[in-house]
């Protein structure tokens, strides 16, 4: 079996085992991803006090809803917004969305090629990329919902005060929702990947031989 159809056989079979696990156990893996995904939208989202996050159901959808209000006195466009605890805003996304880039770059992770050197060094190359991967799975998560919504909050406030504004959480939410989870994935792979690569020859380059003098 040559090297592509080896990597496509190994892509279906992670997909064929992936898929259904999220389907099956998604709802359950945002639940407890929940304390995570407020403490980023906390940091990022600075304007607004959250106030919770939750699944919840939106007629067939489920969807992780944010509420929250002003957590401060600002001026958008020459109107002065402030806190008030009677006025909250609701921002939602597709559950299936939070674990999109994750699983997008598991997948790929499985069909990605590793090095012909074979034996211990090829074992060593798949441990590493491994282990790199995982901090690149913790970041795709952080980048993607709590900014989603953070997004998709601060184009609720735009479109009615301010509605030529240009906003980076806006624009980041745009970027994701128009297939930037899928490519933000591959990178995550790529990168752990070459790093898997580098790691893989260290223990060679150590044991080189220093060249000759002239």
């Amino acid at each position: 079996m040559n090297a592509g159809r080896a990597a496509v056989l190994r892509m279906a079979l992670a997909a064929a085992l992936l898929l259904p696990a999220c389907v099956l156990h998604g709802e359950r893996i945002v639940q407890s991803l929940l304390p995570f995904f407020a403490e980023v939208f906390s940091r990022v989202a600075v304007d607004f006090r959250l106030l919770g996050l939750a699944v919840v159901r939106e007629g067939a959808d489920t969807v992780v809803q944010a509420t929250v209000m002003w957590r401060h006195f600002m001026v958008v466009n020459g109107r002065v917004m402030q806190p008030d605890p009677q006025a909250t805003a609701h921002a939602s996304t597709l559950l299936a969305h939070a674990l999109q880039a994750p699983l997008a770059a598991l997948v790929a992770a499985c069909a990605w090629p590793v090095g012909r050197a074979g034996g211990v060094r090829t074992a060593v190359e798949v441990a590493a990329r491994g282990a790199c991967l995982l901090p690149l799975l913790a970041l795709l998560l952080a980048a993607d919902l709590p900014l989603v919504l953070a997004g998709e909050l601060w184009g609720l406030v735009l479109e009615v005060l301010d509605p030529s504004a240009w906003s980076a959480l806006v624009a980041w939410k745009d970027f994701l929702q128009g297939g930037g989870r899928h490519a933000l994935g591959l990178l995550a792979v790529a990168l752990a990947a070459a790093a898997g690569r580098w790691i893989s020859a260290l223990p060679v380059r150590a044991a080189a031989p220093p060249a000759a003098a002239a």
